[in-house]
């Protein structure tokens, strides 16, 4: 019986996007050109997309290879099925996900997967998350995979969880209830190091490239709403940070054509509120 995957959504790549800060924007100044330039960023499956995803950061590796920062145990509500998953750092600079005891009374292609969000059980598909690896009923999980779609700081992912993955027997029989549905999900808590602990944001005066609107909680800029023809270096500018701790307030946030920000995205301004 032939079997085909529900195709995984890794890294925000199913968020589809209207692209509109390209273009010259009428009674503005004149757009300016991005200072910095990146290659397109390789897609889920190797293809080049032309899409920068922030959580590659520019940051050096900040711990040693093999230093566990995040583990749980992954248990589903009746108790039925379990994994135990640790986080650990490799000598890439990113992170790789270690399974093991790996149990469960009722065997099925699975998928476990990491998100910013803490979902319930019964909760339907994620389609913003990190580090999803499929395995089928008869392999059981791998015993290694990889985080590095979440970059060198993946402390912005807050849960793990694991989903029975959507598949089609090809006879028309209709998929079981709880497929494509949280089965388990565990919270997150992570020992990796904040690399900016004094990091401080001021707020700049707008201009070409930092249009944008500030909004403010308790007297301290909290978010940015990028406005059309925004890029990292100048948003990061009118700021007073780096590009790299722009990077890091905001693990998620995309790029286009090098360094454009989708415009209409909400950046987080705030180092407590990552």
């Amino acid at each position: 019986m032939n079997r085909r995957p529900l195709t995984v959504a890794v890294a925000g790549a199913a968020v589809v996007v209207a692209l509109t800060g390209c273009t010259a924007l009428v009674g503005h100044e004149p757009l300016p050109t991005p200072t910095r330039t990146t290659a397109a960023t390789p897609g889920p499956h190797g293809s080049t997309t032309g899409k920068s995803v922030s959580s590659v950061s520019l940051d050096p590796p900040a711990l040693a290879a093999g230093t566990v920062v995040t583990e749980t145990d992954l248990t589903s509500p009746s108790g039925k099925t379990s994994v135990h998953v640790q986080v650990v750092a490799n000598s890439r600079g990113t992170f790789d996900v270690h399974l093991s005891g790996y149990r469960t009374t009722n065997p099925q292609a699975m998928t476990i997967q990491f998100s910013e969000d803490v979902p319930k059980p019964g909760d339907g598909p994620d389609q913003r998350t990190w580090g999803a690896t499929q395995w089928s009923a008869a392999s059981g999980p791998p015993a290694t995979a990889k985080l590095s779609d979440a970059g060198t700081r993946p402390d912005f992912l807050r849960s793990v969880s694991l989903v029975p993955t959507l598949i089609d027997d090809g006879d028309g029989s209709t998929p079981a209830p709880w497929a494509g549905h949280v089965l388990a999900v565990a919270p997150l808590t992570w020992s990796v190091p904040n690399p900016y602990p004094n990091l401080a944001v001021t707020v700049g005066a707008a201009g070409p490239g930092a249009y944008g609107v500030v909004q403010d909680a308790d007297g301290r800029p909290s978010t940015y709403l990028v406005a059309h023809g925004d890029d990292l270096t100048t948003v990061a500018k009118r700021f007073g940070i780096s590009v790299a701790q722009l990077r890091w307030l905001n693990p998620a946030m995309e790029t286009r054509n090098g360094d454009w920000i989708l415009e209409n995205t909400t950046l987080n301004l705030n180092p407590a509120a990552r």
